[in-house]
């Protein structure tokens, strides 16, 4: 029997393979989508810097950021289901807007990764390996154990974990998607049962036998029995009335992981049937995230208290010297604690370990990814599309992500030249440019769209341009958090000069990254031309794989 899918329009026209195998099915795709929000990162950073600000809701602000993420998901999976290629946006955008912007939006986001390599690899020692050590030492004593949570936690640690963390995916990458998604899987049953338990604890835990519980071995670690006391009392903290500006304004923490819930578009030509399962996979990862996001800051507040929490998060890693603690305790600690189970607290602080990093494995890969496409394209030396004939992957790109990765990690942990939200305004440039796309497809490239699994209508307008001129929307409400948030590190006010490069100092540098893509794509041309080579003919079709 014929193939009726294939009569509804043109194909997408597919080259000879350049050695990528698309390995990766639903499952992998899902998990390594949602890793890249990291859900237990994600209530974390809400947990432990929101309730700070003052008057917020952290569900109302979760489900707000949700329902900005998803126009800009649901975006990225329909382009991902006709373009089912790896480089993600370098490719939507080069072959709707042209080559020029395709490079513009897509190298910022690569430049971006790279910059954002430093962070999550160092919140594998700062949220995954120093909590997990700080709850085997409450419930042992044990003074070693608690020395090293403390040296985990410093620069060098954050550096020395780090470091070796991105060796070792490096070469998990290296070997193949299969072997890392056979691991990635895994660890994430992992975090997944660390979470569940989180919420299993919070609900059946009565909250006074789990303060009770969290007042004995917190203050183990302290040092003083009167712990919780001392932590609202040295906070300051005073409950204020709900205010609507804050509940917005600090989206900004949450967008920092669920903004990215498209990961695999990056790898789409090594998703196996992509154009199927990307369309719902990425939009589905955003639920999933709310969904479960809601359920630990539901249990969690309800278990520990609105006041305990907004005390901690009030004083921070940089006041928590003041009660006799080394940092902030993490929210997933508090409730192994409270548990009053060693072994509970053990799976608890144990799985979170895998949550800390998690979006820290899709920027090295799909960046790599990003830098074969330019290669493919002739944009850059053809050494970084190389792909070994017996891994199958672009060996020399992943060592260049790798290292460059572990010099931004030294910049981050090291210097006070970068915050954890700076770079999230400049990839929003990109996510406008990747929606702009969205919308113009249809009408630049009609062949690609009527041939597509994505295309629908209402009436006469294309669902897809509709749902990237949506994301359009979100993207600068979003922009807009993160200039009015007094702690993202970027802002419009000129007068922050005088203070250092943070603020506007870094709105500067956004700009200029976004438009340093122009740049390299003019040298390129350029050089190509004098090579007698027209590179305006490689983006007339689909990139191959």
């Amino acid at each position: 029997m014929p193939d009726r899918s294939q009569a509804k329009g043109p194909r997408v026209f597919t080259r000879a393979a350049t050695g990528l195998v698309r390995e990766a099915g639903w499952f992998d795709a899902l998990v390594y989508n949602v890793n890249f929000i990291s859900i237990g990162l994600m209530v974390a950073l809400m947990f432990l810097y929101m309730p700070s600000y003052g008057g917020v809701s952290l569900p109302l602000s979760l489900l707000f950021c949700a329902l900005l993420a998803l126009p800009t998901a649901a975006t990225y999976g329909m382009l991902a289901a006709i373009m089912p290629r790896s480089g993600g946006d370098y490719v939507y955008v080069s072959r709707v807007l042209g080559p020029a912007w395709g490079m513009m939006s897509n190298w910022n986001t690569t430049v971006w990764w790279i910059l954002y390599g430093g962070v999550p690899s160092a919140f594998l020692a700062s949220f995954g390996i120093a909590p997990f050590m700080r709850i085997l030492a409450a419930f042992t004593g044990n003074e070693d154990v608690l020395r090293f949570a403390d040296w985990a936690a410093s620069p060098t640690g954050m550096f020395v974990i780090g470091a070796l963390l991105i060796v070792v995916l490096t070469g998990l990458f290296i070997l193949g998607l299969r072997v890392y998604f056979r691991v990635q899987n895994i660890l994430f049953i992992l975090a997944m049962l660390a979470t569940v338990l989180v919420v299993f604890v919070a609900l059946v835990r009565s909250p006074a036998v789990l303060q009770s519980n969290l007042a004995q071995y917190l203050g183990n670690l302290a040092g003083r029995p009167d712990i919780l006391e001392a932590l609202l009392r040295e906070s300051g903290y005073q409950p204020q009335p709900f205010d609507l500006r804050n509940t917005i304004i600090t989206m900004t923490w949450i967008y920092l992981t669920m903004g990215f819930s498209f990961s695999s578009a990056y790898i789409g030509g090594e998703v196996k049937q992509a154009s199927k399962i990307q369309v719902w996979a990425i939009p589905g990862t955003v639920v999933y995230a709310l969904v479960w996001g809601l359920l630990l800051v539901w249990s969690v507040s309800r278990a520990i208290g609105a006041d305990l929490i907004g005390a901690i998060s009030t004083l921070g890693d940089a006041g928590a010297s003041a009660v006799g603690l080394a940092a902030a305790p993490r929210f997933h600690e508090l409730v192994a604690l409270g548990s009053g189970s060693l072994l509970v607290a053990f799976l608890i602080g144990f799985g979170f370990i895998f949550w800390s990093y998690a979006w820290l494995p899709g920027q090295i890969l799909n960046a790599s990814r990003n830098l074969v496409a330019y290669a493919i394209d002739g944009l850059m030396p053809s050494a970084l599309a190389w792909v070994s004939p017996r891994f199958h992957t672009p060996v020399v790109s992943l060592v260049v992500m790798g290292s460059l990765s572990i010099v931004s990690l030294a910049i981050y942990v090291f210097t006070p030249y970068f915050a954890t939200l700076v770079g999230i305004f400049g990839f929003l440039l990109t996510f406008i440019m990747v929606s702009l796309s969205a919308v113009l497809l249809p009408y630049r490239r009609p062949e690609l769209f009527t041939g597509s699994p994505v295309a629908w209508r209402l009436g006469r307008l294309p669902v897809l341009s509709l749902v990237g001129a949506i994301s359009i929307v979100a993207c600068l409400v979003m922009q807009w958090a993160y200039l009015n948030d007094p702690y993202s590190g970027i802002s419009l006010d000129p007068s922050t000069l005088r203070e250092g490069i943070l603020g506007f100092g870094m709105f500067l540098l956004n700009i200029a990254i976004f438009l340093s893509g122009l740049v390299i794509y003019a040298i390129a041309r350029w050089w190509r031309a004098r090579q007698g080579i027209d590179l305006s003919l490689a983006y007339r079709e689909i990139p191959v794989e």
